[in-house]
């Protein structure tokens, strides 16, 4: 049995390595309402972390085959040391240490320095994308219809509803809105990270690594490709945007699809100024809040693009006509 997080990774540790090391040795260093912690513990030389989860939400359990399957198919991400499971969905690991130098990181440095994070960044999504659905276990649901219309929904009840105090109902039935969901779900599906921003890209040795890909699942490539690009937390301009855009289309070696692009970008977007607004004003962690503006620039961005067929510019008259933007 285990007491806390700190508890039951300690006792991990203890049992994998013989090493004397007490709770308080455990370092918290990323927590939350989702039943997930991330913890570190540095002893003998060597750091490692600790992920603990619970069943509190679907995706926790899929972090441990998850890194199994991926980092067997040499995607780069942390190796799983050792694993311990309690019973009733909750659990422990021990993973190597990546630091903390992410994509992040270097959101004020040289623009040639965060250019060459991304196409490094690009490389590792890519091969996360070839690696080919799971048989081993189930992943979680794909993007299909249903929740491309939860994210709107999503998006709806906590920016709209709770921050702006609007009629969220009203824009989820706008039939440009029912319409953008019905035509990404028709596309063919690859694994997708499904949370691929820019904190979930660390560096180590010159190399992207990918982490908390426990929402993996099967979806359109440009998902992950636009919460990169539009991800609000870079604050990238328009221009260096395009330039992303076009080095990804050079690294994979064929040319982006701009109505696949754009509808996944305005998913994604909408999708993060809900959890903005939902944790800012339901957790009370104001610093999501902040995020707001960065975010509704990247929406104003991608309803900018040229070249999109007219059911992509319906959905950007519907943002205007609602006065999203």
């Amino acid at each position: 049995m285990f007491c806390s997080p700190q508890s039951a990774l300690a006792g991990l540790i203890r049992e994998t390595t013989g090493a004397v090391v007490s709770p308080d040795d455990v370092q918290v260093i990323a927590s939350g309402a989702s039943g997930r912690a991330v913890m570190r513990w540095s002893g003998g030389g060597q750091s490692h972390l600790g992920v603990f989860w619970t069943a509190d939400r679907a995706d926790n359990n899929s972090f441990l085959p998850a890194a199994r399957y991926l980092f067997a198919a040499g995607v780069r991400v942390p190796r799983v040391l050792a694993e311990k499971e309690f019973g009733d969905g909750v659990g422990v690991c021990l993973v190597d240490d990546l630091g903390d130098d992410s994509l992040l990181s270097v959101r004020d440095s040289g623009w040639e320095v965060v250019r060459s994070r991304y196409r490094s960044a690009f490389r590792e999504v890519l091969a996360l994308h070839a690696c080919g659905e799971p048989s081993a276990w189930e992943l979680q649901p794909p993007f299909d219809e249903g929740l491309y219309c939860w994210e709107q929904e999503y998006f709806a009840e906590f920016y709209l509803g709770r921050h702006l105090g609007r009629d969220a109902a009203a824009f989820c039935r706008q039939p440009a809105m029912v319409e953008l969901a019905a035509r990404l779900a028709q596309y063919p599906r690859c694994p997708v990270h499904r949370d691929c921003q820019s904190q979930n890209v660390l560096f180590r040795d010159g190399c992207a690594w990918l982490i908390d890909f426990q929402g993996m699942r099967m979806g359109l490539p440009e998902y992950d490709v636009a919460s990169l690009v539009y991800d609000p937390y870079m604050g990238l301009d328009a221009e260096r945007r395009a330039v992303l855009l076009e080095d990804w289309a050079e690294v994979s070696g064929s040319p982006f699809d701009s109505d696949r692009l754009a509808g996944c970008a305005l998913q994604r977007i909408m999708q993060a100024m809900g959890a903005f607004a939902n944790i800012g004003h339901n957790q009370g962690r104001v610093w999501y809040l902040e995020q707001i503006p960065q975010a509704l620039e990247s929406l104003r961005q991608v309803c900018s693009m040229s070249g999109v067929s007219p059911w992509i510019q319906r959905v950007f008259s519907c943002l205007r006509s609602e006065k999203v933007l």
